[in-house]
C-alpha cells in the first residue's frame, strides 16, 4: 500500500464517509488521492485547477502573516470553515508542497490532530 493509500484510509477510519476529498499539490500541480461521487460530478478540471491556483496563490501571503503573527512561528497550515464542510490545507514537506483535505460538515475535526496525521505521512 502506498503512502498516499495509507493517509487516505486513516482518514477514511477516523472521519467515516464525512472525507470528501484527499489531494496533494505543489507549485506546478495536483494529484486528487480520494474523491466522493458527488465532487467529481459537481467539480470540472477547471475548478479543480481554480482552487489549486487558489491555495498557491494563498501560500504567496505566508511570509506576510508570519510576519504579522511574529511570535506565534511558521505558518503550517490554512482552515476554511463552510457551511456544508472544512477544507483544510497543510504543508509538512515545505513551502510549496501540500496536503488539502476536505471533510463534510459533520467531521468532528481536531485541526492539530489533523495537522499532526498530515506531517506523520507526508514529512
Amino acid at each position: 500500500m502506498s503512502v498516499a493509500e495509507e493517509f487516505v484510509q486513516e482518514l477514511r477510519t477516523r472521519y467515516d464517509d464525512e472525507v470528501r476529498v484527499v489531494a496533494t499539490y505543489s507549485e506546478d500541480g495536483y494529484e486528487m488521492l480520494y474523491t466522493i461521487d458527488p465532487v467529481d460530478e459537481e467539480y470540472t478540471v477547471e475548478d479543480l485547477t481554480a482552487i489549486h491556483d487558489d491555495v498557491v496563490l494563498q501560500d504567496i501571503e505566508q511570509p506576510f502573516q508570519e510576519s504579522l503573527f511574529h511570535d506565534l512561528g511558521d505558518i503550517q497550515g490554512k482552515v476554511r470553515l463552510f457551511d456544508g464542510g472544512t477544507v483544510a490545507h497543510f504543508w509538512p514537506e515545505g513551502d510549496s508542497d501540500g496536503v488539502l483535505v476536505v471533510l463534510g460538515g459533520d467531521a468532528n475535526i481536531g485541526l492539530r490532530s489533523l495537522l499532526d496525521l498530515a506531517k506523520s505521512y507526508y514529512s
